[in-house]
């Protein structure tokens, strides 16, 4: 497998390891006052290519990707080259790049691989923004970190991430260098990078090993889903996205709501309920009404809520192991104490929020309420493999619900 095939996961619109992690990580600064002196990286690589920061398939091990750079093969080099060095010496910088441009400018990302001389393995995503509104597509231009605001001359600002595998181990910030960048074909671009930076700490905290410096030449390939993202713009917006005027975006959207066909009807209130105290509500609606078909209407889909107040709090019908005791807290009666009497009521109460198809009689080849402790009520829904799918009720010592799981595999019981 090539670097390139390593890399192709990139392509997928899913959340990595690193992008799952790092980024989310980032995304929250220790305080506000940080936050507004500089965006973090994390969110900056978000706003560029959420899938940028993609390292290796957990499958392939750290032997197999060094076994792969050692290789002759010229199909297996890298696009890209260079060094990281920190006070702890030099590390081999491999990986591939990316870039696209607009009326704003170029925008850059890459996903590297580091490697120590005792085949430590570290990955660093980097992302190079104009800044200051620089438009240039080839040339030679200064780079800067997020701390400078303004600079003479043709300037990208570069920040990015460093982690292992599964765990971010700081942000990476440049304070001054160069970038050459010369048009090689109309979806390649030559490069050369170096600069002197500083690495902060996940918790925003310096380090006390904070200063780097990379160097990287080869190969960048256009990617026309990477948004140009200009750092040099009061509101930092997407500057390849179109615009339009507020008043045009207030306009469609009165015209979405005013197309939008809901229809409510009560389906449970306290008044005709013990186990309720609050109306539980089924509720359909339609979007690009005046486009649908009459025929359909709430014929299918059955959605619920009640009211609490100013909030309506929605049933979300489980598909996996499920915590329901929150929306049951607010919906059940203080008082409601469940029991052999009422527990067929309750589990009517199930089958309207869940729908009749969810719960499978004739799959259930056992009773369908067990009380299987004194504070433990278990209503089958039917089967999941060899194992039953059920609500799972937890009472306190009077028998008031506590806690109503939803389980899809539950142990047959008696």
């Amino acid at each position: 497998m090539s670097l390139s095939g390593i890399s192709s996961i990139r392509n997928r619109r899913a959340a990595s390891l690193m992008g799952a992690g790092l980024l989310v990580a980032v995304a929250s600064p220790a305080s506000a006052s940080e936050f507004e002196e500089r965006m973090p990286p994390g969110m900056l690589i978000e706003m560029v290519d959420p899938t940028l920061c993609s390292p290796p398939p957990e499958d392939m091990s750290d032997a197999e990707i060094i076994t792969m750079l050692d290789s002759d093969d010229p199909d297996m080099a890298p696009p890209i080259a260079g060094v990281w060095e920190r006070e702890d010496g030099p590390w081999r910088a491999y990986g591939q790049g990316w870039f696209n441009d607009s009326s704003s400018g170029l925008i850059v990302g890459t996903m590297l691989m580091l490697r120590s001389d005792s085949d430590e393995l570290h990955y660093l995503c980097l992302v190079l923004s104009p800044h200051n509104e620089t438009s240039m597509l080839e040339g030679e231009a200064a780079v800067v970190g997020p701390d400078v605001e303004t600079i003479d001359g043709d300037t990208f600002m570069a920040m990015g991430m460093l982690g292992e595998r599964q765990e971010g181990l700081a942000e990476v910030l440049a304070e001054t260098g160069s970038v050459h960048f010369e048009q090689a074909t109309e979806d390649t671009l030559e490069w050369s990078l170096s600069f002197d930076g500083r690495l902060v700490g996940m918790d925003e905290q310096p380090l006390e090993d904070a200063a780097m410096s990379l160097t990287l030449e080869g190969e960048l390939s256009r990617d026309v889903s990477m948004r140009v993202v200009d750092w040099g713009r009061d509101d930092l917006v997407d500057a390849s996205a179109p615009s339009v005027s507020e008043e045009e975006i207030a306009e469609v959207e009165a015209l979405f709501r005013d197309d939008i066909r809901l229809e409510v009807e009560p389906v449970l209130t306290p008044d005709s309920s013990e186990i309720v105290q609050r109306s539980v509500y089924r509720y359909d609606y339609d979007t690009f009404a005046s486009r649908s078909d009459d025929s359909g209407w709430r014929s299918t889909r059955e959605y619920f809520f009640y009211r609490d107040g100013e909030q309506l709090v929605p049933f979300q019908r489980p598909s996996s192991d499920t915590d329901l005791s929150r929306f049951f807290d607010g919906l059940l009666a203080p008082d409601f104490v469940i029991d052999e009497a009422n527990a067929d009521d309750f589990r009517a109460l199930l089958i309207t929020l869940t729908g009749e198809d969810f719960f499978e009689e004739e799959d259930v080849q056992l009773d369908n309420i067990v009380n299987f402790r004194p504070d433990e009520w278990i209503f089958f829904t039917g089967t999941f493999f060899d194992y039953y799918k059920a609500f799972v009720v937890y009472t306190d010592d009077d028998g008031r619900p506590e806690k109503v799981l939803y389980r899809l595999k539950q142990q047959e019981v008696s």
